[in-house]
């Protein structure tokens, strides 16, 4: 049997990446894998989901289905408000930019 090339895929160890490099690269590719995700399960389930994520800098980054303000809303027992009272003009690109970001997880 021949010998392996390469070690294959490994197991990482948990613990913090001391590389600040290597730790700004893990957290947005990490952080691209959990929205992957909470969009999966979204649309396998049909559930509602919010992930608030803050980076090392302070940056949020969110990812929310339908949104995170109601899920917040929902988990917080507020109710919100129907969108019937919103203008049509501004449902439409709050649908479009909700859109864009669900593609640009995926």
């Amino acid at each position: 049997m021949a010998a392996k090339k390469t070690k294959g895929r490994q197991k990482i160890q948990m613990k913090r990446i001391e590389n600040e490099d290597g730790r700004l690269i893990t957290f947005s590719k990490r952080r691209s894998g959990i929205y992957k995700k909470a969009s999966e399960l979204v649309t396998l389930t049909g559930s509602e989901i919010a992930i608030l994520v803050f980076s090392q800098s302070g940056k949020p980054f969110s990812f929310g289905h339908p949104s995170i303000e109601a899920v917040a809303n929902r988990f917080m027992g507020l109710n919100q408000p129907a969108n019937d009272n919103t203008h049509p003009l501004v449902e439409a690109h709050r649908q479009v930019r909700i859109n864009e970001l669900n593609q640009q997880h995926i």
